[in-house]
């Protein structure tokens, strides 16, 4: 795709691999390089980004290939040249230095529990550790495993422990896996799908011994989509986030009629954690959805309250269209003023919040919702010609009285 070097780093004498990982250096003369984010945007240093590759050297593309080739060389915003830089794959970062810092490749980037984990790091660190000589990271059934080689008294559960004091914990292997040797393709790279899969079931953990645990056993893998988990084993160790914490909590209510709480399930997220909240937590039973008699004055909830607040403050300011949300939209076609405005009048119809102002008494505001049907959006109508871009201006700067008016608005 390119000249063979692109880059290059001089290093000092007397350093070699095992005291500092080297960097990739700085571009050569007429090459230009780019360490960018996924819309094309420079990233600051520090920062991982993809590298690209431009300026002269660059290959025109891949013969009888264009698809392959339209992927790969993109148009360049930046600089002069032919307009091209090449996407080489690579996730570098600049230093402070200026030096580019080779961290992994971006097909072998991963989530992990929300988090974006570049396996590359997590390789460097095992390979850190003294007993051993090659490391493989990899995600097996949404968990991280490690897959390392070395000396005969090099021990997985070391090897981790030593990870977990470098690494976050969402990025220490669940696992880490010893090997006599790594799995390797015909051209002498590893083979990743080679890598055997340990045994995720139960990580070492017991097995249920109540009923409450087997349940929750159960509600466990279902949620993280394992064939089964272990009493003991940690929720976010087996790639759980707070985002399954919530299913895990709805299927819980469903299914054992208790509700435990989300800050809970953070501090006991082991089963035999959740199952002692289980013991202990009262029956929820069936929560029946019911309208309320509501009273004279609803008081407003706290989001309204910083609208009103704020409203007031713009008001006392005189700037009273900090807050507005202008948007404004095209629309082609013959306009039916007519049907528009009933549109408008059913959404407001439909959600008490668009037809819902806050009038005060003796300074403290409250809830007052308008009957539907009875108040409508404001509509208003202008004639074609360039006088539409003085009203768009007047008003996106005309503010909102919230005691009397809707809080939206349309022209």
């Amino acid at each position: 795709e390119a000249t063979v070097i692109t880059t290059a780093v001089l290093l000092e004498e007397g350093i070699t691999g095992e005291d500092v990982a080297p960097a990739i250096g700085r571009p050569l003369p007429n090459v230009r390089t780019y360490v960018l984010d996924a819309y094309l945007r420079p990233v600051p240093a520090g920062v991982t980004g993809e590298l690209y590759v431009a300026g002269d050297g660059l290959a025109r593309g891949y013969v009888g290939r264009a698809g392959l080739t339209a992927e790969r060389f993109v148009a360049c915003p930046f600089g002069d040249g032919d307009g091209r830089m090449y996407r080489t794959g690579d996730l570098v970062r600049w230093t402070v230095d200026g030096q580019l810092e080779f961290v992994g490749r971006a097909d072998e980037q991963v989530k992990i529990r929300g988090f974006r984990v570049e396996l590359g790091e997590v390789e460097a660190v095992l390979a850190a550790h003294l007993g051993v000589e090659q490391a493989v990271a990899a995600v097996r059934e949404s968990r991280l495993i490690g897959y390392v080689t070395g000396a005969d008294e090099v021990d997985g559960e070391d090897v981790r422990a030593f990870a977990a004091r470098r690494l976050p914990d969402y990025m220490v292997p669940s696992v880490v896996v010893v090997l006599d040797a790594l799995p390797l393709t015909v051209n002498g790279k590893v083979d990743r799908a080679a890598l055997p899969v340990p045994d995720l079931g139960v990580g070492g953990s017991r097995g249920p011994v109540t009923p409450v645990e087997e349940a929750l056993c159960g509600l466990f893998a279902e949620v993280l989509g394992l064939e089964r988990v272990g009493a003991e084993e940690g929720f976010f160790e087996l790639g759980g986030d707070s985002l399954l914490v919530m299913r895990l909590i709805a299927r819980i209510r469903s299914v054992l009629e208790v509700s435990v709480g989300v800050r809970e399930v953070f501090a006991e997220p082991t089963v035999a954690g959740v199952a002692r909240l289980v013991e202990t937590a009262e029956t929820s039973g069936s929560v029946v959805l019911a309208r309320r008699e509501r009273p004279e004055r609803v008081p407003l909830s706290y989001a309204q309250q910083r609208m009103w607040f704020l409203n007031h403050m713009e008001e006392v300011d005189g700037g009273g269209a900090v807050y507005n949300l202008p948007m404004a939209l095209r629309l082609s076609g013959q306009l039916d003023v007519a049907a528009l405005a009933a549109s408008l009048g059913d959404v407001a119809d439909r959600h008490e919040t668009l037809r819902t102002v806050f009038p005060a008494i003796e300074g403290v505001p409250y809830q007052h919702v308008l009957q539907g049907g009875e108040c409508h959006p404001e509509l208003v109508v202008v004639e074609a010609g360039e006088g539409w871009r003085a009203v768009m201006r007047e008003e996106t700067v005309r503010g909102f009285d919230l005691a009397v008016e809707l809080p939206w608005r349309t022209v």
